[in-house]
């Protein structure tokens, strides 16, 4: 049982909500990425925009290759992505979906948005603070 809090925390006695703009928080890749590049393609028309950091989601065997990434620019309209750095290590990507080949299962890499525009809210119980 964990009961170590550090000195930051949430500990909720009362109401808690979270607030931020809802964002499209995942693409496949639709072309596949290679050591060295530093770009790729993702959907079309996603809210990503410069500094937002995304994870390139390991494609092969090793679980380690999954990647941070900052982006430099998206466009919208052709669903490139460029990154401010280079990748270290080969993402699967494909036009389209794999599920026909793979039994249903879509076998392209995922590319997950990690930025959010959160605030926390919450009530002030007890006078600890909120």
């Amino acid at each position: 049982m964990f009961t170590e809090g550090g000195n930051k925390g949430l500990f909720v006695v009362g109401y808690v909500a979270f607030f931020g703009q809802p964002r499209d928080n995942m693409s496949r890749l639709r072309e596949s990425v290679f050591n060295g590049d530093n770009t790729a393609t993702v959907y079309v028309g996603l809210d990503w925009k410069a500094g937002d950091e995304v994870s390139l989601l390991a494609t092969a065997s090793f679980h380690w290759h999954t990647e941070t990434m900052t982006i430099e620019s998206y466009d919208a309209e052709t669903g490139i992505i460029t990154f401010t750095d280079t990748v270290n290590y080969y993402h699967f990507g494909q036009s389209k979906s794999t599920e026909s080949d793979f039994s249903g299962v879509d076998m392209r890499g995922e590319v997950i948005l990690l930025t959010r525009n959160v605030k926390v809210i919450g009530e002030d119980v007890d006078s600890h603070g909120a």
